[in-house]
């Protein structure tokens, strides 16, 4: 429903800052649905502050136009990173797998305790916790994004009755059987994200919509260990908590599994800290994205320099930015009066995989969905339930 802009601003004292704009669409800022999802974003984000959260500068209206100033974030989501591994057959180290989401889960307690301005709980639900609402900077950072489906105390633009919001493959039971949500919606999304990132396969996805959405009632996760029998009980006990069928068995608080994450991290033989962490982040992406980097650089300061021209000028930027994804266009060729000075030649994929990602097992087919029917019973029918997808 927005549109995302490159925008800047110099302080007092002249150090420039740029930001995303985001702004709606122009065909859709006359119309309220819109217009106040998006202003309830709006009041949401900016009540965050978390290093994990992609940060909100200022949000209002100019000229009849409604926007928000966000931090800008140079990377990928973290599903073009499990795209790109799956393209190359090679698989995120699982540490490193339990320390992005473990950060996630840092920034999704955040969100969850987060309150009001009279001090009690705002009780926000992410509710779309999934790779595409991730992103992993060159610089090693992991930001959750995408508060736009979130659910909050005083929010105007609530679901209404027999409507789920969120993307099909990461759905929770309990938003199929149409049941009031909590914080627990979210570690079970998570989970789902975790067991993906471990095993590179999709946890509920099917090639039907309903057979996905009978896949996520059931809740059948399957024990990673039958085809990789390196995987660690330990992180399946916690990825197979996370993603309990009945949330009264499911960590009770995003904390809980983020403790259990990092004590797994902590448990390897050469356990990695936050700064090697990072640093291997961002060596994953420049193997997986070579030249993407530099790129992004050149634009950023291409489209910063200041001058008339900068102003009026609107330059793709290479590749996708956060809430502009376009994966079915190519980059467009950068306008520059000389070539960039030369810059070291990323990675290989082959010399990351030796340190940071492991060859991914052979595919398999999923597990099939569970019957919609059984011996001597009526049929449990499926809800009505309309979401992204995936």
């Amino acid at each position: 429903m927005a549109t995302i802009y490159l925008g800047r601003t110099r302080d007092a004292s002249g150090a420039e800052r740029l930001a995303a704009i985001k702004v709606i669409r122009h065909e859709l800022r006359g119309d309220e649905r819109f217009v106040r999802m998006f202003l309830d974003e709006a009041k949401i984000l900016s009540r965050m502050s978390h290093a994990n959260i992609a940060a909100t500068y200022e949000y209002g209206i100019d000229a009849e136009q409604h926007f928000i100033a966000m931090e800008l974030l140079v990377g990928r989501t973290l599903l073009e990173v499990w795209e790109a591994c799956k393209a190359r057959k090679v698989s995120l180290r699982l540490d490193h797998a339990a320390w992005i989401a473990a950060r996630l889960a840092d920034a999704l307690h955040y969100a969850h305790e987060l309150r009001g301005e009279d001090g009690e709980p705002l009780q926000i639900v992410h509710r779309d916790v999934n790779p595409s609402n991730v992103f992993l900077t060159f610089d090693g950072e992991v930001k959750l994004f995408d508060f736009g489906l979130a659910k909050a105390i005083g929010r105007q633009s609530d679901s209404k009755v027999g409507i789920v919001k969120g993307k099909l493959p990461y759905l929770t039971p309990e938003q199929v059987e149409q049941l009031p949500i909590d914080r627990r919606a979210d570690v079970f999304m998570l989970g789902t994200t975790l067991w993906e990132m471990t095993t590179m396969r999709r946890l509920f996805k099917r090639d039907d919509d309903a057979e996905t959405v009978l896949a996520v009632r059931a809740a059948l996760v399957p024990d990673p260990r039958a085809r990789l029998p390196s995987y660690p009980a330990d992180l399946f006990g916690i990825v197979k908590r996370a993603l309990a069928r009945d949330r009264d068995y499911r960590y009770a608080t995003a904390a809980d599994l983020a403790r259990d994450l990092d004590a797994f991290v902590a448990s390897q033989p050469a356990p990695a800290g936050r700064e090697d962490m990072a640093l291997l982040t961002g060596a994953i992406l420049d193997a997986l994205f070579p030249g993407e980097r530099e790129k992004r650089a050149l634009w950023l300061k291409r489209a910063s320099s200041p001058g008339k021209a900068a102003q009026r000028t609107t330059l793709p930027p290479p590749g996708t930015m956060v809430g502009a994804h376009t994966p079915s266009m190519a980059p467009p060729p950068l306008p520059s009066r000389r070539s960039p000075p030369p810059s070291p030649p990323p990675p290989s994929p082959a010399s990351v995989a030796h340190s940071s990602v492991a060859p991914a097992p052979p595919p398999a087919p999923a597990p099939a969905p569970p019957p919609s029917k059984t011996a001597g019973r009526k049929p449990r029918s499926v809800p009505k339930v309309r979401a992204r997808k995936a």
